[in-house]
């Protein structure tokens, strides 16, 4: 096998386990959030209308990466439970924004703990290097995905503050930093 096809294997297989860890911990961390007869994009509203305050409906869909048809579907099962509210704009009827109710804030202090407890269960099968590492990288790769959010953002803060990273499939040439020749001669 070539240099060129073993990079194309690593790549892909790295690809595959990453579309499989994703999966496979989505529905780890939906099974907690069905047990309250939520879906996990009607959490992911309920969650963001907690952490931002009523949002307009087409904000709602950009943030949580849903069509306009997607976010109305959503919100009408939430609304038809009582858990959100929506509300056109005084001035302007085309704007609807969004609100938490009180049962919304209610049910998500239930759900809220369920649904992490899932997600730390999960993570505790890695060490703290391990996740920090495992952000990072998904932080780079949100960085080449979709250069304008936040976590680009943080994925560059990452990427300043990380340790020189060792590309496995670049050219290897010895090379000794003047660092690393100090510190051999201190030792």
């Amino acid at each position: 096998m070539s240099k060129g096809d073993k990079k194309r294997r690593r790549a892909l297989d790295a690809y595959g386990a990453l579309q499989r860890v994703a999966a496979l911990s989505a529905t780890h961390v939906e099974a907690a959030t069905h047990a309250f007869g939520l879906s996990a994009s009607q959490f992911g509203v309920l969650e963001t209308l907690q952490q931002r305050g009523p949002v307009h409906q087409q904000e709602l869909a950009e943030a949580l990466g849903r069509s306009k048809a997607q976010m109305t579907a959503i919100i009408d099962a939430l609304e038809g439970r009582g858990l959100v509210r929506r509300e056109r704009h005084a001035v302007d009827r085309r704007f609807i924004s969004v609100y938490l109710t009180e049962a919304g804030h209610v049910l998500l202090a239930d759900v809220g703990p369920v649904r992490t407890e899932a997600i730390l269960g999960l993570m505790r099968e890695l060490s703290g290097e391990q996740k920090t590492r495992l952000t990072r990288l998904c932080r780079r790769l949100i960085r080449v995905l979709d250069p304008g959010s936040d976590d680009a953002a943080d994925a560059d803060r990452d990427a300043e503050d990380a340790e020189p990273q060792i590309d496995e499939d670049a050219p290897t040439t010895p090379h000794v930093s003047a660092s690393t020749a100090e510190a051999e001669h201190v030792a």
